[in-house]
């Protein structure tokens, strides 16, 4: 930690000894035993090509500081990744350190030196840790680019990418393609360690200990098991996800500490590991996989297992790389509420209006109502979509607050049906209620939990045949109350069940006749989250969908 070279994996042994301390990485890094990341240089023994200096800290387990781990990251390899990113016609991304230099180019080779854009304003801003879209002029191409910079964090550098407004304009949804490279960005410095850990295992397998330090500072949850599934290795990252501590978690069963299951069925999923252990090859979780943590809370996970193979090639174990994903998933599934909602208004707006001008021109006293009845009919609709848009804002913008009080179930039961049997009837559909208790009662919201249980009751009868029976089942296991609705309807299909409660879900098998905005599912699952509860499903395509709902009865 004085700044005396100790070891390098290029062979110089003049270097070893020497002390480094007045360099710019040592001064950063030293400064308070964080990781800090150097301007960008030319390295004396290749002065055409340019490098950067990584300073990672080594501590102890009581988090004493030894010293320090430098790596010299030569540009090259941020500029092959960002020849990869596409950014439209005429577009072009760059990467600015922290002094202002350009050291990286998607179109240009970076050779003997750097271009100094510290004078520039977007440059400027970018310095000072600003981000933002701007529309520029450029005087030399005499046309006007949009260009959106963005600081990396902690670190000083930049990333700036440029287009031509007249590319820009006509393919804005390509611009999100500023989040995914920052994403990414931050990715490569996070994930750089992780790879070089597993790609380098073999050869530092008789480092334990530093291997040790080195696994700590991962930002993933990283857990090694061997041949019969005894966890040997569980890093900070994964305490912190899962809850459980390194003590609670080394050489218990894997399945008895980290516990994987599908959103869709709350069946276990631990396949992509069994995968690893057999075929020997990384194999990656599937979508809509839930972690249930320690006190019982559950968030989106992702990621993958590897298998873990001795000298001879045999599997010794699997080793599972974890984290949570809940906002990935978010960002992958977002969509403009806005425009959807316009493109959902406008066909029950126009057949109403339509229908109101027939109406008023129609002499014929039955076509007139007819007409009227059909605008009527869409006003309703209207109404059914801009109150679900109101309850999805609620939701979105966590403004809901439950009021728990102690509820009869059979008061809420009673009330879904009154709500829903005008439906039921129309659609020739019966609605079976179990018998409930009296007596049965929850500590709940009863305006939430009649909501949830109305949006998906009539999600079951909507998807009914005529003469079909929807079916509702409730009971008492220990301390939740559970309900089952089950109907024989079309079902999900298969490929489509992992995004059900997303907004705007609508099944490609819903067909025509079952108008809806989408959004039902989603509500029913939010206020199921709120008091407290869980909802998964079974379907098949053509035989009927079950869903059940577990709420805690105190």
């Amino acid at each position: 930690k004085e700044g005396i070279l100790k070891a390098s994996n290029v062979p110089s042994p003049e270097m070893i000894g020497k002390n480094f301390s007045y360099r710019d990485y040592y001064q950063g890094v030293s400064k308070e035993w964080k990781p800090y990341v150097s301007e960008a240089f030319l390295r004396a023994v290749e002065p055409k090509y340019g490098v950067v200096s990584v300073a990672v800290p080594v501590k102890s387990a009581d988090q004493k500081s030894l010293g320090f781990i430098l790596l010299a990251a030569k540009l090259d390899v941020i500029v092959d990744w960002i020849d990869e990113v596409s950014v439209g016609q005429g577009g072009a991304v760059y990467v600015i350190d922290k002094k202002g230099q350009m050291i990286a180019h998607q179109h240009t080779k970076m050779e003997g030196g750097f271009v100094d854009y510290s004078s520039v304003a977007t440059i400027q801003k970018l310095l000072r840790g600003e981000r933002g879209v701007e529309v520029v002029f450029d005087p030399i191409e005499n046309e006007e680019n949009v260009t959106a910079y963005a600081p990396v964090k902690e670190y000083g550098f930049g990333v700036e990418i440029v287009q031509p407004t007249r590319v820009a304009f006509a393919e804005r949804d390509r611009q999100i393609i500023e989040l995914a490279l920052i994403w990414a960005l931050i990715t490569f410095i996070v994930g750089f360690s992780s790879y070089r850990v597993l790609k380098d295992r073999e050869r530092i397998r008789g480092q334990r200990d530093r291997e040790r330090i080195l696994l700590e500072s991962i930002g993933d949850g990283v857990v090694a098991i061997d041949r019969n599934w005894r966890i040997t290795l569980w890093n900070k990252s994964a305490s912190v996800i899962t809850g459980f501590s390194e003590a609670e978690a080394l050489g218990k069963p894997f399945r008895e500490i980290i516990k994987f299951i599908r959103e869709r069925d709350r069946k276990e999923d631990v396949a992509f590991i069994e995968d690893a252990i057999v075929i020997k090859k990384t194999s990656f979780m599937e979508d809509g996989v839930l972690l249930i943590k320690k006190d019982g809370s559950e968030i989106s996970a992702g990621d993958s297992a590897a298998p873990l193979l001795d000298a001879s090639g045999e599997t010794e174990g699997a080793i599972i790389v974890f984290r949570d994903v809940s906002k990935e998933i978010e960002s992958t599934h977002f969509r403009s509420d806005f425009v959807y909602a316009s493109h959902q208004l406008r066909t029950p707006i126009t057949e109403a209006l339509w229908n109101l001008e027939m109406a008023m021109k129609e002499e014929n006293l039955e076509k007139k109502k007819e007409d009227l009845q059909i605008a009527h009919q869409s006003m309703l609709s209207i109404k059914n979509l801009s109150e679900d848009l109101v309850a999805v804002s609620e939701i979105d913008q966590n403004s809901i607050m439950p009021h728990l009080m102690p509820t009869k179930f059979i008061d809420v039961l009673t009330e879904v049906q009154s709500k829903i049997d005008a439906l039921a009837k129309d659609r020739n559909v019966t609605i079976a209620i179990a018998p409930v208790s009296p007596l049965m009662a929850i500590n709940t919201d009863h305006k939430l939990l009649v909501r949830m249980l109305f949006e998906i009751i009539e999600n079951a009868v909507i998807y009914s045949s005529d003469g079909a029976t929807v079916e509702v089942k409730t009971e008492l296991l220990g301390k939740e109350l559970c309900i089952e609705i089950a109907d024989t309807g079309r079902g999900i299909p298969e490929e489509e069940q992992v995004t059900i409660f997303t907004k705007f879900f609508r099944a490609s098998n819903h067909g025509k006749e079952n108008a809806g905005d989408g959004l039902g599912l989603y509500i029913a699952k939010a206020y199921i989250t709120l008091l407290g509860g869980k909802i998964w499903f079974t379907s098949e395509e053509g035989k009927g969908t079950t869903f059940f709902v577990s709420l805690p009865i105190m």
